[in-house]
């Protein structure tokens, strides 16, 4: 190995790795949103998230980009668990698309008369272009450095077969652990599957490793991937770390299975292409043996990832998220339509009360609380999935007359409800828009803030003390308290102060008084439901 070689390598890969950012960069541009688009909107089903994890991986040759993407995604609350995971599982597969390429470009070719002419007209798009021409021409320069880099590679590893016994390298079992390590830390190391690839396919078509070890260095390098994944996750949210989690489980199946059927596959594969008997043959069967086995991995997942669903949401949860776990829903007792609605308010009482500790953390000055508000409101979210798709069910039974004014209430109080959470998230807004909001409010609303604290407190169904009357005495409480406020700053403003500051302070606590209204209303439509409910049901109380 001298220092010729050794810089033809280092080179080699660099070029590689320089032109996979660029065609991934600049495919991104040319893109703009579009990534997020398909990412949000193409995975309604299971095979839409795998096509479209597929397709952008193949696209932008990067499947590390898709995947962090995907998290990316979930991090936000963009996508859901299982759409996630699906993606992810597609850009599995797409990210075989590399090694065809190489298998393509490797075949006595002279791809550098091809790579030079494009890198040069892709670097002139991209210095004289604007928008999205010069993004695309970024792509087109980024594809000439891969196969450049290809040649590179090709070039290094011929130069090396000569002296290096495949005996010495890779001697027994031990030496076969030995190339998965290797595929799985050139993965790690350089954070690219590709990369890890390239080398493998042009170390193999110099002879330097026969087939079965090239195979076993292919499958340490997919499992390799899944670093990329797992430092994503270091400070993400449960969900983003769940979906790191899958495609752990996923790229080790698949490897497991890879390995055990390996000799098998590789023949198989042999058999099935009839590779040419050139340098480029065992290129092309290793990049169709690393596509069939993730494709495998995808078979084998499919009636599986329920199961891998529901053990992951299990793991990670916060208290927040358990927030969002139905308690009562039971899809068995919506047969019966009485005992239903009573497990339909429990849930629906814990919703209200869900939505009151939102709102009190958005009635807090702290701005730090944003986050909490946010979490909250996720939570509230998936618990009215819950709640929406129960009764969804339950109003397709048939109903009494007295059994469907009792849903119609819950459903009135549902609204109210939302109304709540909707405003705590436009009071968390307005507070981070209207930074001095809470100087001007602080100085006049202590007495306001207890009653506002007050109203929530006796909205909540769930608390022993609940009574309508108590709620009853607190909003006068509070409306009398708000009134004396805004005279306040009415006062405050013709007296010489700033106008627009007690406009925007007065918006705001008007704001504040429509959320805890709405937590108040709804808690009057829960109690007078619950009083109907329990008089005509009370033998259900203990079974819902």
């Amino acid at each position: 190995m001298s220092l010729e070689w050794i810089g033809g390598v280092v080179g080699g890969v660099g070029l590689f790795l320089l032109g996979v950012r660029l065609m991934t960069d600049g495919l991104r541009a040319a893109a703009g949103r579009a990534l997020g688009r398909i990412l949000a909107r193409a995975t309604k089903s299971r095979l839409r998230a795998l096509a479209a994890g597929f397709g952008l991986t193949a696209l932008v040759q990067s499947s590390s980009a898709v995947t962090v993407a995907a998290i990316g995604f979930v991090n936000a609350g963009l996508l859901g668990l299982s759409e996630a995971l699906w993606v992810v599982f597609g850009s599995n597969v797409g990210t075989t698309i590399t090694g065809w390429l190489v298998a393509a470009t490797g075949v006595d070719l002279k791809i550098d008369a091809l790579a030079l002419p494009m890198i040069g007209c892709g670097a002139l798009a991209r210095m004289l272009g604007k928008g999205r021409v010069g993004a695309i021409g970024e792509a087109i320069a980024g594809l000439g450095l891969f196969f450049l880099g290809v040649v590179f590679l090709k070039d290094a590893f011929s130069t090396l077969a000569a002296g290096i016994e495949l005996d010495e390298l890779a001697p027994g079992v031990l030496g076969r652990l030995a190339l998965f390590g290797v595929g799985a830390l050139l993965t790690i190391l350089m954070q690219s599957s590709s990369a890890a690839m390239a080398i493998t396919l042009s170390a193999a078509s110099a002879g330097i490793i026969d087939l079965d070890g090239a195979g076993i260095m292919v499958i340490g390098a997919n499992v390799g991937t899944t670093s990329t994944a797992l430092f994503a996750t270091l400070d993400a949210t449960p969900a983003a770390r769940r979906t790191a989690a899958g495609h752990v489980v996923f790229n080790l199946l698949a490897a497991v299975v890879a390995l055990a059927l390996l000799p098998w596959m590789l023949r198989l594969v042999q058999i099935a292409i009839t590779p040419p008997d050139n340098e480029g043959g065992i290129a092309t069967t290793l990049a169709v043996f690393h596509t069939v086995f993730n494709l495998l991995g995808v078979v084998l997942i499919w009636p599986l990832s329920g199961h891998l669903e529901r053990a992951l949401a299990k793991r990670w949860v916060t208290p927040l998220e358990e927030r969002g776990i139905p308690r009562h829903l039971d899809r068995t007792v919506a047969a019966v339509p009485e005992v239903a609605l009573q497990a339909a308010l429990r849930e629906a009482e814990r919703m209200l009360r869900h939505a009151g500790d939102i709102v009190g953390a958005a009635l807090r000055k702290k701005t730090a609380d944003k986050k909490t508000v946010e979490e909250g409101i996720a939570a509230y979210e998936r618990l009215g999935a819950a709640v929406s798709s129960f009764i969804a069910d339950l109003s397709r039974a048939r109903l009494s007359a007295e059994a469907s004014t009792d849903l119609e209430a819950l459903l009135r109080a549902r609204r109210h409800a939302d109304t709540a959470v909707e405003q705590a998230r436009l009071l968390v807004e307005q507070r981070s828009e209207l930074a001095d909001v809470d100087k001007r409010v602080a100085a006049l609303d202590d007495e306001l803030a207890t009653a506002f604290r007050e109203l929530v407190a006796a909205s909540n169904p769930e608390a022993e003390h609940a009574e309508t009357a108590e709620e009853s005495v607190a909003l006068g409480r509070m409306q009398e308290r708000y009134e004396q406020r805004r005279s306040a700053l009415l006062a405050a403003a013709t007296a010489g102060g700033d106008v627009q500051a007690a406009i925007d302070a007065q918006h705001f606590l008007a704001e504040c008084r429509r959320a805890v209204r709405h937590l108040a209303r709804g808690a009057r439509e829960l109690a007078a439901l619950r009083i109907r409910v329990t008089s005509a049901t009370p033998r259900v109380s203990s079974a819902a």
